[in-house]
């Protein structure tokens, strides 16, 4: 899954449905705490990295999912929670940054 953030700060997510990857994609010149500012959604900068809310991808996928879909989303952060990548509260996954510009 692959979040892309573009000029206009507008969010997209590619690859939806591939649930072995989880980064975001963005041009370069964007420091992460302005991506996450531009991101919204409760995103929070964490030195190279991105905090993203789970309520924020199921949101950004509104109409886009269907339940087989929920149920492999919540293995990945379950997946995520085992290795450390979840914050403290559980509710957001940890993300690096791309710039592939």
């Amino acid at each position: 899954m692959i979040i892309r953030v573009d000029q206009t700060g507008a969010v997209r997510v590619d690859g939806h449905t591939v649930f072995t990857d989880f980064h975001v994609e963005a041009p370069g010149g964007f420091s992460v705490p302005d991506l996450a500012a531009m991101m919204g959604e409760g995103t929070r900068p964490d030195g190279d990295h991105l905090w993203i809310a789970e309520s924020a991808v199921r949101h950004w996928l509104a109409g886009l999912t269907d339940d087989d879909w929920d149920e492999s989303f919540s293995g990945m952060v379950s997946y995520a929670r085992s290795k450390g990548w979840t914050d403290e509260a559980g509710t957001h996954l940890k993300a690096h940054v791309d710039y592939p510009d």
